[in-house]
Order: structure tokens, then C-alpha cells, then sequence
């Protein structure tokens, strides 16, 4: 059977009953219990103090440090903490021209950690993710997020991020998730902004899962306006990282936070955020701990005062498409899409192929093998 082992607090006080209570010499009792008369006059001292205290280890910790970080710096950094719930690299960043002798962003950690706002978890190691566009406005990314209940209805915020500066250029509550709603809310966008190059949205909002894949209501408007919509590869939300990792933020800062009772005041509270937080102070990582006002500026392309007609040179060969989304040329069927119905497109054969453009689009190309008129190409 194992030994049983005294507690070294038990032991202490063993020594000092021997030399209290039996009147053993100091010296004959640090003998017996193999200790220096140093540590026995110690043990000594601290029981005739406080004979009630058990004779345990004491912190070794100093009651005071030069370099303890000062009250009114610790206080400010919980305060912005509380009012916005940002991590130590953020708080440190914001602090960092308002606060002088700032600590480091470890030590603002340290504080954090010490006050109970963070705790210690393992998290898995993430990639570093280097692709982002040089100047703002040569690709936004939109997305919805949700739903949410908010005055006893589900919405869908509508999120539209530039990918150079990160600003957030609208977040909308939207009562459905339909294309011209999402499309409404960034023609407003593009009325205060200007157009940009590229846009990027998930499948949502394209035909990439139709065969023939063709082109939506939604990306012919784009195309009107000269903006080349692009659509994320199916079930990879990797393609659109900034605008799922602003979705993260917006769970973790926004969401808490905000009033649900009803529509507007949901709206008051989220546009609050996006004009007085995020855009001008919420610093971000990957801009080097700036905000993304300091990389934004307005788009050189204004936006048009009406939707602008596609033009076709003259003599080209167009088609208008039919209610079901088709056009005929030469006898030959061939679907153009549900989103052109009504519209005009553009055929133009070439030496072994046919294509149909809308605008400058081009929409389908059909090799001339794969023609035939007894079905639907």
C-alpha cells in the first residue's frame, strides 16, 4: 500500500507544538525535523503572528510593481471593451493615439484576461489569406445574412463590402430574398458610391446551378450598368471571405446588441454601426490596425440617373427572347434564359461556333455540331 505523506502544512505545525508546547530548543527541534534554524524561527514568527493561520505557502508574488500597468489605463481599455467588445490588437490599435504609455497589445491582452472579458481556448491555426484587389472599387461582395427575427418577422440583411478597403458600403434589412430587393438596395449604394469594376455574390443570386447556365435578372442588370457580376464556386463560402468574416463581426458586435422590437429601430441601430463604428474606428487586421475609411474614397464611375439600354452596332443580327426565355435563329431553338425575357441579344456566327451576347455579355457559345433544330439548345 502506498505511503502516506503528512501535508507540509501538518509538518510546520508539528514542529512548532514541539518547541511551544513540549519546550524543545529551537535548535534541538530544526534537528529533528531536518530544517535550518533560519526557516524554524520563520514558522516561529509566522504562528505567534497569527496562531489561527494554517503555516501554507505564501504567494511569492511582490505587493507592488514599478511596471504594473496604471489604473486610469486599465480602466479605459475595459471601457472600450464593454462599450464595443473588441479584442486586445483592436483595443490597443484604437487607444494607441489617445492614451499615452499605452502598453503592448500582450499586455492590453493581460488586462482583458485579469478582468474576466477573455478566457484561454485553443484555437485551430488559420491560413493567411493574401488575395485582395489594389484599388477600392475594382471588386464589392455582397451577400445576405441571417434570418433574423426582428419585430416578429424574418430578415435578411443584405451586406455589401468593398474588397480593397474593406468599408462597408450597405447593410440593409431586407423582408425577402429576392433579386430586385437585393438589387434595390445597391442601386442605392451605387447612387452614393458610384459603380464598381467587378461584383462578386454567391449563386444566390446567378444560374450557375441551371443547364444551360445563362444569365439572371439580376446579372443583366449589372451588365447594363457595365459591371462583370462573378458568382463563387458552389458550397465554397471561401471564395467570399470578407464578407463572411464581416458576418462573424457582426454576430459577435452588432447582433447583441441592437433592438429588435421593430424594423426601424433595427435599421437605426445597424446604420449606426456600419456610419459610426466600423467604417471610421473599428481598426481591422488585415489594413494594418487602420480602419477602412482610411483606404475608401468614392468610385470614379458615377452612377447613371436611369438604367441604361444595351445598344447593338448596326447590322448586327438580335433577337428579342420570348416569355419562356428563348430565341429562334435559322430555325434553331436556343434558350437565352429566364432573366432576358423581353430583351434583346446579340447572335453572332462564327467559323465553327455560334455565340449570343447580351451587351457585351456573352451568354452562350454552341459549336455548330451541337445544333439541331428538333430540340431545345
Amino acid at each position: 500500500m502506498p505511503w502516506e505523506v503528512s501535508p507540509v502544512s501538518e509538518i510546520r505545525l508539528a514542529f512548532v507544538h514541539q518547541v511551544e508546547s513540549l519546550h524543545c530548543s529551537v535548535t534541538k527541534a530544526c534537528a529533528d525535523f531536518g530544517i535550518s534554524r533560519k526557516t524554524g524561527y520563520k514558522w516561529l514568527k509566522r504562528y505567534r503572528q497569527c496562531p489561527t493561520e494554517p503555516l501554507a505557502d505564501r504567494s511569492r508574488r511582490p505587493c507592488s510593481s514599478a511596471v504594473a500597468t496604471p489604473e486610469n489605463v486599465e480602466k479605459a481599455i475595459l471601457r472600450v471593451r464593454a462599450e464595443y467588445g473588441w479584442g486586445a490588437r483592436k483595443i490597443h490599435a484604437f487607444l494607441s493615439d489617445k492614451v499615452p504609455n499605452l502598453p503592448s497589445a500582450k499586455t492590453v491582452g493581460n488586462v482583458l484576461r485579469r478582468n474576466g472579458c477573455i478566457t484561454r481556448r485553443p484555437t485551430e491555426p488559420r491560413t493567411p489569406q493574401f488575395f485582395e484587389h489594389a484599388e477600392p472599387h475594382q471588386l464589392w461582395q455582397c451577400d445576405h445574412k441571417g434570418p433574423l427575427e426582428v419585430g416578429r418577422r424574418k430578415v435578411h440583411p443584405l451586406t455589401v463590402l468593398d474588397d480593397h478597403s474593406r468599408y462597408l458600403l450597405a447593410l440593409k434589412p431586407c423582408t425577402d430574398l429576392t433579386m430586385k430587393t437585393a438589387f434595390g438596395v445597391l442601386w442605392d449604394a451605387f447612387g452614393e458610391f458610384g459603380l464598381p469594376e467587378r461584383l462578386l455574390c454567391d449563386n444566390a443570386f446567378g444560374t450557375n446551378y441551371q443547364v444551360p447556365k445563362t444569365l439572371s435578372w439580376f446579372d443583366s442588370q449589372l451588365v447594363r450598368l457595365g459591371i462583370r457580376p462573378i458568382h463563387g464556386r458552389p458550397y465554397h463560402p471561401q471564395t467570399q471571405g470578407k464578407v463572411e468574416r464581416l458576418h462573424g463581426t457582426l454576430e459577435r458586435e452588432v447582433w447583441p446588441h441592437v433592438r429588435r422590437d421593430s424594423l426601424r429601430h433595427f435599421e437605426q441601430d445597424i446604420d449606426r454601426w456600419r456610419l459610426d463604428v466600423y467604417n471610421p474606428l473599428r481598426p481591422h487586421e488585415a489594413l494594418g490596425d487602420r480602419p477602412p475609411l482610411s483606404r475608401f474614397r468614392p468610385s470614379p464611375r458615377p452612377r447613371p440617373r436611369r438604367m441604361p439600354k444595351i445598344e447593338y452596332p448596326t447590322g448586327s443580327i438580335t433577337r428579342k427572347v420570348s416569355s419562356v426565355g428563348e430565341i429562334c435563329w435559322r430555325g434553331y431553338r436556343i434558350m437565352a434564359g429566364g432573366g432576358l425575357v423581353g430583351e434583346s441579344v446579340r447572335i453572332e456566327e462564327r467559323d465553327h461556333e455560334v455565340a449570343v451576347l447580351y451587351g457585351w455579355k456573352q451568354i452562350r457559345l454552341i459549336p455548330h455540331k451541337e445544333l439541331k433544330r428538333d430540340t431545345m439548345l
